[in-house]
């Protein structure tokens, strides 16, 4: 028992059972429900990247990042527009290295536990004998070492991991407001007025709700097409009219998203 807390608090296996810590008391505040699985993922849409292998590193970034936004500031001076844009180029970097790494759709949270169990798993078991292997070293040179290539080979090793795993957790994103104008939605009230109705749109998924109206007399009721035209913000509700009334080659532009758009913007304007 003592040689393998001696083994637990060794550089560096030490750093990762620290990590190791971390990872693990994150795990659980996911099974109690205190914590998301996603809730290292930032908002931009980076199918699985990264932001960093570990808190620490993140944290470290996050730092070395300051600190040079710090000195640019000092010696020449940039504007928040140019900082706005560095950052995202940053952050496009790091996605296409972590996804070329093999971490792509899969999220931080699970990368990262994976890399640091990997990571310390090998630490702990080829400590002893690296240092017994390399005695004629320095020790804080082999211990050095050591961590550089448990962390190396941990990276590698779980991108090639969770691979299998991309599947699992890709998500279908339910299509945005600007996106349903130019598509056909399904009536689901006895009517639509100018004040209110409502539609179904099949997104692929569970399908949504829409609050709908349309401001000219017409004769949609329950489970007929609608084109949607618009969205109006301020009453929270979607503009559509019956798709009869478009014509022929209006009906065949419907087929191309883009086309489709057009031709709603169109009709909306009349």
């Amino acid at each position: 028992m003592t040689t393998f807390l001696d083994a637990l608090l060794a550089f560096p296996t030490a750093i990762f059972t620290i990590l190791l810590g971390v990872v693990l008391a994150y795990w659980l505040c996911v099974i109690i429900g205190a914590a998301g699985i996603d809730m290292l993922d930032g908002d931009v849409d980076l199918e699985g990247g990264a932001k960093a292998v570990s808190g620490a590193f993140e944290g470290g970034a996050k730092a070395t990042s300051g600190l040079l936004e710090g000195g640019a500031k000092a010696v020449g001076g940039h504007d928040v527009g140019h900082a706005g844009h560095s950052h995202l180029h940053d952050a496009e970097a790091a996605t296409g290295l972590l996804a070329a790494l093999g971490f792509g759709g899969i999220p931080v949270t699970v990368s990262v536990s994976l890399v640091v169990f990997l990571s310390w798993s090998l630490s702990l078991l080829g400590g002893q004998a690296t240092h017994s292997a390399l005695s004629i070293l320095p020790s804080w040179l082999v211990s050095t070492g050591l961590g550089l290539a448990c962390a190396t080979v941990g990276t590698v090793v779980g991108g090639l991991a969770v691979r299998p795993l991309r599947p699992i957790f890709i998500a279908k994103r339910a299509p945005g407001r600007d996106a349903l104008m130019g598509r056909v939605c399904t009536i689901s009230s006895g009517s639509v007025t100018a004040k209110d109705g409502h539609a179904t749109f099949d997104d692929g998924a569970a399908g949504l709700i829409l609050n709908v109206f349309c401001d000219k007399p017409n004769e949609l009721k329950r489970g007929q097409p609608a084109l949607i035209l618009g969205y109006d913000a301020e009453r929270g509700v979607y503009e559509v009219e019956p798709v009869d009334w478009l014509l022929p080659q209006e009906m065949e532009q419907l087929r191309d998203p883009l086309k489709a758009a057009a031709v709603a913007r169109a009709r909306s304007q009349r």
